[in-house]
């Protein structure tokens, strides 16, 4: 996948066996951003896994997400216990490890001492798109019709509706009712020029 460039402008997007036309093309790609070719200076984006594992404590109820420097609980309707998460940065590798989940247990017992009976009930890993300064990647480039929207770290499924509006807002009025420019993809372009040999 490429992004298409046509009379200086994004016009959707090269793939393997098709050519896909859009007036405006948005990366989301997640922690995959930065391996579409051409994406990378905008979205220099790597994957951060993060181990998780779900509780079930028939005798001890959480009522809202609790936190530490270590972990954080984050109770579920169906009564499950949400326990995470390790940041490791191992790649697009997926794999659980007990050192990672034993972390997470022994921060989740540490919080609330009651879990140490609880039964594991799942465990998984996902990875997370991360930017150099670990701030979301959102907006505009300098090619005309590109927009970048990744990076959002720990926070991507809260950070949704906020990105899902700004692009929204960028692709049909082309203005936005927030500030984003902290978050412009360009700063990379920025750092970049300063750290170029004169």
């Amino acid at each position: 996948m490429v992004p298409a460039r046509e009379a200086g402008r994004c016009a959707g997007l090269h793939l393997k066996n098709e050519n896909i036309e859009a007036q405006w093309t948005v990366i989301a790609a997640g922690c995959f951003s930065a391996n579409i070719e051409g994406v990378a200076a905008y979205a220099p984006v790597r994957p951060a896994k993060g181990q998780m594992v779900a509780l079930r404590a028939n005798d001890l109820k959480i009522e809202r997400v609790l936190w530490s420097e270590k972990i954080y609980l984050v109770p579920r309707n169906d009564g499950r216990i949400l326990a995470g998460a390790t940041v490791e940065y191992t790649g697009f590798e997926r794999g659980l490890t007990a050192g990672g989940l034993g972390r997470i247990l022994a921060g989740a017992i540490e919080l609330s001492p009651g879990l140490a009976a609880a039964r594991v009930e799942e465990t998984w890993a996902g990875l997370r798109p991360d930017s150099p300064d670990h701030l979301p990647i959102l907006g505009t480039t300098d090619l005309d019709g590109l927009l970048i929207a990744t990076g959002h770290f720990r926070s991507g499924i809260l950070l949704t509706p906020i990105t899902a509006k700004l692009v929204r807002e960028w692709i049909t009025l082309q203005r936005v009712s927030v500030d984003w420019e902290r978050f412009s993809p360009m700063r990379f372009q920025s750092a970049s020029a300063h750290r170029a040999p004169a």
